[in-house]
């Protein structure tokens, strides 16, 4: 009896390795003709003495090395005009400068102006080469946490090119930060622990849409390309929601992505552009990893979750050539925020590796901080767009889950909210001390600044000391008087916890990224006029009175009902009438520091 084989089809050959050693410049027309230039000279100096001989040397010791000596990747006179550009060029601010005014620092002549978008008010970014309209993608007013979010193509959203429509350009820029915060200390670790390290802190994607001056378009006939653009991008989002920005959020947005401080001056030196206090540095991709690659698909993703405070990563696409399968002009910006050089430097080292792992190349842009952070605003500016083939049709794009955990779900998933936004955030928590205390250290850990207003600091002493010194890293303060400090920023928002009793309908002035706390032991018919106003609600179990209170105040029909069946370790986070569920899952250093989070 003789064996049978089974015939098995051949495996796959693998994808061939990608070099990765740096590819040599082009050489351009204009090194030749230096360089015949250069032989010449010397060529026609011969016996004319020695004054033209030494003059013609001295021309060719300069024109060669200039031409044809490389460093760094790049060719000598190539850093020859970037460093005149660097020493003519404005590159600082004082300190109190305006957004306007770091737009114009960044990229000059640019200015904002009220326009009609797609059917209602908008602002456009306007300068001598295009018009450029601002979509922030997503609903401001969703709190119940940002789950991962599929991002649209730049690619998928350019028109294509054609005589009945100007140029167009399209941006997508996305900004990430970490959690925990470096800065963040046990809170950090205790948060690290908490959630694995898999959810950031802060995300957000804007989308940047421009036309381009040409020749035969009017203002007028831009502006309603401009516009019908906007309206089919918004159309085409699907269920991601976009609004086009007016002129003040516009410049909030700009300011907020460059992380700038109206209090500290930005200053561009070779090695790094400083804004808000945070050394930045910006890279700009030269070579494509190879896109038959998972890795190289989770391009973006993974770059949003490199080890520094915040990180912006800017793909810019078109406008398309004359037919639709040729090549898009693409170009993709990185840029690294972080306290501190050396902090930085690990954030740089890391992106090295990656950029390494995958096969792509990157260069740092030294002496061009300044317009590396121009490419890095939501402005669809690109000054070195090159055609980029399957490599941009195959990325992924998306935002991982961020916000603040409050918990996990029946399945183990985090129970994410939006705590802190570009306006002010009102929650109410009905439960115990200790359930706040709780949130507020894993706030902490997401780099917020917090400050208690409390009429029983004895039950807050032993927390606060437990994070820090008195007054130090959690001030207690008597209710209404104020927190004092800087306003809060997306890098550094601020919580103000309310422990007072019972407290006015508005606690403190509105303002952005900060959110208000207000704690409540138990729930009385006097609280549901401020829980129905709350933007976020969290509750412990209740009894059956305020379960119906609660009910009534949210809108929550028979789910009322369970509220009084939770375990005691459970809350109910509410917000515009959804319902989420979610086991407080204390961790070792959060049951050290505050205890079984029950109610009572």
């Amino acid at each position: 009896m003789t064996a049978t084989t089974t015939d098995r089809p051949a495996p796959a050959p693998a994808p061939p390795p990608q070099s990765t050693q740096r590819p040599a410049p082009a050489v351009r027309a204009g090194q030749v003709v230096a360089a015949q230039v250069a032989v010449a000279v010397l060529v026609a100096a011969v016996g004319r003495g020695v004054p033209v001989t030494a003059a013609a040397l001295l021309l060719a010791a300069v024109l060669l090395p200039a031409t044809w000596v490389r460093f760094r990747g790049r060719w000598l006179f190539e850093w020859l005009a970037v460093g005149a550009a660097y020493l003519t060029r404005r590159r600082a601010l004082p300190a109190a400068s305006g957004p306007a005014a770091l737009l114009e620092l960044a990229h000059p002549g640019a200015a904002v102006r009220a326009a009609e978008l797609a059917g209602g008010p908008a602002a456009v970014l306007e300068d001598a080469a295009g018009m450029t309209a601002l979509l922030e993608l997503g609903d401001p007013d969703d709190l119940l946490g940002e789950g991962p979010r599929e991002l649209p193509s730049p690619l998928g959203l350019l028109p294509p090119a054609g005589p009945e429509s100007p140029p167009v350009r399209i941006q997508l820029l996305c900004s990430a930060s970490p959690a925990p915060a470096p800065t963040a200390g046990a809170a950090g670790t205790s948060y690290r622990q908490l959630t694995d390290g898999r959810l950031a802190g802060r995300a957000r994607a804007v989308l940047a849409v421009r036309v381009l001056r040409a020749d035969g378009w009017s203002e007028e006939e831009l502006l309603r390309a401009l516009s019908g653009t906007v309206r089919r991008i918004v159309r085409r989002l699907g269920p991601l929601s976009g609004r086009p920005l007016g002129g003040p959020a516009a410049l909030r947005v700009v300011a907020e992505l460059a992380h700038h401080d109206a209090g500290a001056p930005v200053r561009e030196s070779w090695p790094a552009v400083t804004v808000g206090g945070l050394p930045q540095t910006t890279w700009r991709l030269r070579r494509w990893p190879d896109p038959r690659t998972d890795a190289a698909r989770r391009l973006v993703p993974r770059l949003l979750a490199l080890p520094a405070t915040a990180t912006t990563v800017a793909l810019c696409v078109g406008p398309r050539a004359g037919a639709d399968a040729a090549p898009t002009p693409a170009e993709l910006t990185v840029r690294l925020a972080a306290p501190t050089t050396a902090e930085l430097a690990v954030a740089e080292r890391a992106l090295r590796r990656l950029a390494g792992d995958l096969g792509a190349q990157l260069r740092r842009l030294d002496g061009e901080h300044l317009t590396g952070l121009a490419a890095t605003l939501p402005l669809a500016v690109a000054r070195a767009a090159t055609p980029v083939g399957p490599e941009l049709a195959a990325l992924e794009l998306a935002l991982g889950e961020s916000g603040l955990m409050v918990g996990a779900n029946r399945h183990g998933g985090a129970v994410t909210v939006r705590l802190f936004r570009p306006a002010t955030t009102r929650l109410l928590l009905v439960g115990g001390v200790r359930a706040a205390q709780l949130l507020t250290l894993r706030a902490l850990a997401l780099g917020a600044r917090v400050a208690v207003q409390t009429t029983r600091p004895r039950v807050w002493e032993p927390f606060v000391r437990g994070v820090g010194a008195p007054g130090g890293v959690v001030p207690l303060v008597p209710p209404g008087r104020p927190v004092g400090g800087q306003p809060g920023s997306p890098l550094q928002p601020l919580l103000l916890v309310v422990d007072a009793g019972p407290v006015p309908p508005e606690v403190g002035p509105a303002a952005a990224w900060q959110s208000v706390l207000v704690v409540r032991d138990e729930l009385t018919p006097a609280d549901t006029a401020a829980l129905a106003r709350a933007d976020l609600a969290i509750l412990q179990p209740l009894d059956p009175g305020e379960a119906a209170l609660a009910g009534a105040a949210l809108g929550l029909g028979g789910s009322a009902e369970w509220l009084t069946r939770i375990r005691d370790d459970m809350v109910a986070v509410v917000n515009r009438r959804a319902l989420r569920w979610a086991l407080l899952s204390p961790t070792p250093i959060e049951s050290q520091l505050v205890g079984r989070p029950a109610r009572h």
